[in-house]
This record gives structure tokens, C-alpha cells and sequence, in this order.
């Protein structure tokens, strides 16, 4: 598992295998709909597991040491990347996972797909229930499809699947739904 920031990350991501899938947090502990939803999409290729690290703010623009996530912080996100891949490893997919620190979580997410190489989906996962839950996990998701453009997102909120694109749920007793009701 890598803690990444800047030039040092994308040289410990380039030593990672490639991976099919990532599954991306933006900062919360992984449901189990979009863990389910990641073993089913992988069609046996690995997953790249990512969570964020937020940093808090800026003052006029520049670092500030005060600003960085703490250790209890990134510790927590580091749990919660293990936490996945353990999950993962469980339904018999191979993982491996990085926590990013940075602020732009879609941005994070982005890089993290081209990193990957052969990333083919992308999974944004957020526990956040509610129509303001499902808006901010829909414009990460929205996002993420912006800078991705041939790579297929799926936005998961609350425990219910939503397309990036259009921001719908599947159809009752579609694919997606009988997911929702088997996990």
C-alpha cells in the first residue's frame, strides 16, 4: 500500500501492477454494494483501491504544514484502503490499494486510472446518503468521467448505484439492482 503525494507517488504507482478496476473513496470507509460491485466488474483482472486524504484548505493559496492531514488522519485512511483490499482478497479478486493526500479528490482519482494502465472502470464510493449525498458523489463521479473520457464510471451512494453520466439508477430488477438487494 502506497501514502502518496506528488513526484514520489507516481514513481511508487508505477511500480504497481496494472490494474482493471479502481475503486475509489473519497475518504469514507467502503461500502459493501461497491465492493460487490468491484469483484463482479473485475472479470478476474486486479483492483486498484484508493481513498483520499484531504488536505483542509489554503491560506492564500500556499501550503501550510497545519493544513496536511494528521496521523490519526492518515492512519484512518490507510485502514480504510486494507480494510478494502481484505474484502477484496476475501471474494478471491487480487488488490492492492494507495491512500492520496490532496484536494481535488476527482483530479486524485484521475491520475490514479492512468496510473493503473489498463484501468477499464471506475467505482466512486461514498457512504453519504440523501439526495446531498448522492449530488457531491455525482459531481466526483461527473468528474472523474470528464478527465476519463473512455473509461466507464459508476458513482456509488448510499449503497445505491448510479451512472456518472446520467446520474439514474438501473431499472428495478436490473443487473445493478438485484446487486443492491444481494449484498
Amino acid at each position: 500500500m502506497i501514502l502518496s503525494t506528488g513526484a514520489a507517488a507516481a514513481r511508487a504507482r508505477a511500480s504497481l501492477p496494472a490494474a482493471g478496476i479502481l475503486l475509489a473513496s473519497t475518504g469514507e470507509p467502503f461500502s459493501a454494494v461497491a465492493i460487490a460491485l468491484a469483484v463482479r466488474r473485475s472479470g478476474g483482472s486486479r483492483v486498484r483501491v484508493v481513498t483520499v486524504a484531504r488536505i483542509h484548505g489554503s491560506s492564500f493559496g500556499l501550503q501550510h504544514p497545519g493544513l496536511m492531514p494528521s496521523k490519526r488522519e492518515r492512519d484512518q485512511a490507510q485502514a480504510i484502503v486494507t480494510d478494502a483490499i481484505k474484502a477484496l482478497q476475501r471474494a478471491g479478486v487480487k488488490a492492492d490499494g494507495e491512500v492520496v493526500i490532496t484536494r481535488g479528490a476527482a483530479r486524485a482519482f484521475a491520475r490514479a486510472a492512468r496510473g493503473a494502465r489498463e484501468v477499464q472502470h471506475v467505482i466512486v464510493d461514498d457512504p453519504r446518503t440523501g439526495r446531498l449525498g448522492r449530488l457531491s458523489t455525482g459531481a466526483t463521479a461527473r468528474s472523474v468521467r470528464y478527465r476519463l473520457k473512455s473509461i466507464d464510471v459508476t458513482a456509488v451512494s448510499g449503497g445505491i448505484v448510479h451512472d456518472a453520466d446520467g446520474g439514474h439508477r438501473q431499472e428495478p430488477g436490473g443487473e445493478l439492482d438485484q446487486l443492491d438487494r444481494a449484498v
